[in-house]
């Protein structure tokens, strides 16, 4: 069922007001709206905080230094832990986005990596193991900033990859309960598409009248700026090379992306089981 146009902007406009670390907003928002799915509640707070992100970025580059003289400043206080995770408070910013410029800065200080290029990669190593940096004490703050930051630690990235995966494989069993014949992304990659749906019928269905050639699974959200995004990255590519299509938000979707009028593709939370197969039979 979609969320009505004013839920979502409830949610939105909570996570845009919080003060604090993401992991602690979700918590309050499944306390705050217990009718409303946490995945879905944490793909809103992901793609909001993705926003804020972007807007700052630059912002948080040339900030760099200040981010390194306020983590050395933590360490001659007398909270002597959780030191960037308190800088990421103030800031309303990742903590290991934090932690990325302050080992970044650290890097450059003691000399111990060349070019930039080569301290993102070491940096990018340290996030994933924080017992490879040399500096206890900054690995065990990174190390935090891993444990609290729920939506950009590589155990984050980790999981929104394999829950993607998941319900692509999901979407494969249920597309294969129903006796479709079917063929998946990487079998059309082979034959030379660049943009690729998950599922490209092989007989055409018709689900409520319409008909559909392929199917697209999405594990997120689809706000009207990520439906609009992946409108035009990919479903209207997949709709000039296959025809009507299905787009799956398994963690539902704002009841204002759905037009009556278009007859590019379909929008639903699930995979619908009552189906009609279209054969030319002659």
């Amino acid at each position: 069922m979609a969320m009505k146009a004013q839920l979502f902007k409830e949610i939105v406009i909570f996570v845009r007001e919080y003060k604090g670390l993401s992991f602690y907003c979700l918590e309050e928002l499944c306390g705050l709206y217990p009718s409303v799915n946490k995945d879905t509640l944490a793909s809103i707070l992901s793609y909001e905080y993705q926003t804020r992100l972007r807007f700052v970025h630059f912002k948080n580059q040339q900030a760099r230094i200040r981010y390194w003289e306020a983590y050395t400043k933590g360490l001659k206080s007398k909270n002597k832990t959780g030191i960037i995770i308190n800088i990421a408070k103030k800031e309303g910013i990742s903590p290991c986005l934090i932690a990325k410029l302050i080992m970044l800065e650290y890097l450059k200080r003691s000399n111990k990596v060349g070019t930039e290029e080569n301290m993102v990669q070491t940096v990018t190593k340290y996030l994933r193991n924080t017992s490879l940096i040399p500096d206890y004490k900054l690995a065990y703050e990174v190390f935090l900033c891993t444990v609290f930051d729920n939506l950009y630690s590589p155990v984050a990235d980790v999981i929104r990859s394999s829950t993607g995966q998941q319900y692509e494989i999901q979407l494969h069993n249920e597309v294969t309960k129903l006796g479709l014949a079917f063929r998946d992304e990487e079998y059309l990659r082979k034959c030379g598409y660049d943009k690729t749906p998950d599922i490209k019928l092989e007989v055409s269905i018709a689900i409520d009248g319409f008909i559909v050639n392929w199917i697209e699974s999405k594990a997120l959200f689809g706000s009207e700026k990520v439906h609009k995004d992946y409108t035009e990255s990919q479903y209207l590519s997949y709709w000039n090379r296959f025809g009507p299509g299905l787009v799956i938000y398994w963690f539902g979707y704002i009841e204002t992306i759905i037009d009556p009028n278009n007859k590019n593709f379909m929008v639903c939370d699930h995979l619908p089981t009552d189906i009609i197969q279209i054969r030319n039979d002659k």
